[in-house]
């Protein structure tokens, strides 16, 4: 009888408590807390235009890449990546750099990490101009003595009137709606 006590206690236990085990949050990642420093770090470096601590959130490795939108946004090597940064902060007051980035996904395994997220910013140029745009960006940083560093980022955004053709609904072009020839590639 006091076997089917005990064992009667001890399921009981584990059905009472199963609800607790259930709803426990998950663990905190410690890698995930660490890469979101060191993005708050390239913000604020960003928002300060201090070129010094941007570039130190890149590795020590000759072929980092900063890589933009359109013909001509690849920057590789720290002294490029340096220089493209130095032409940003032209562009906006320093300050004025705000974001929100609603979808982000990521990941890590071992030394490398990796991010993409959709941004919604706001800034304002130096003619007092407020802006508001969206920011497309995607990294890859490795793990070196010194913490999580930038091996890759990459930006893009929508500027002018750049915007993407419309999808293809399958239906015949109308004879005055037809595209204009593509030029074939030499």
């Amino acid at each position: 009888m006091k076997k089917q006590k005990i064992l009667f206690a001890a399921t009981l236990g584990c059905f009472l408590t199963a609800s607790a085990w259930a709803a426990e949050p998950p663990k905190a990642d410690p890698v995930t807390d660490e890469i979101k420093a060191v993005l708050k770090l390239h913000d604020e470096a960003m928002n300060k235009q201090d070129i010094k601590a941007v570039m130190g959130l890149y590795a020590d490795a000759p072929n980092v890449v900063l890589l933009g939108t359109g013909p001509g946004e690849f920057w590789k090597g720290k002294a490029a990546v340096e220089e493209a940064y130095t032409q940003f902060f032209k562009d906006f007051k320093s300050g004025s750099l705000k974001h929100e980035c609603p979808d982000a996904a990521g990941g890590h395994q071992g030394d490398v990490a990796w991010l993409a997220a959709s941004c919604n910013m706001k800034d304002t140029a130096h003619d007092g101009q407020a802006r508001d745009y969206v920011l497309n960006v995607s990294s890859v940083l490795i793990k070196e003595k010194a913490g999580w560093r930038f091996q890759t980022l990459h930006f893009s955004n929508l500027t002018g009137s750049d915007m993407p053709p419309p999808e293809d609904d399958g239906a015949p072009a109308a004879d005055d709606k037809k595209p204009a020839a593509v030029p074939k590639a030499q």
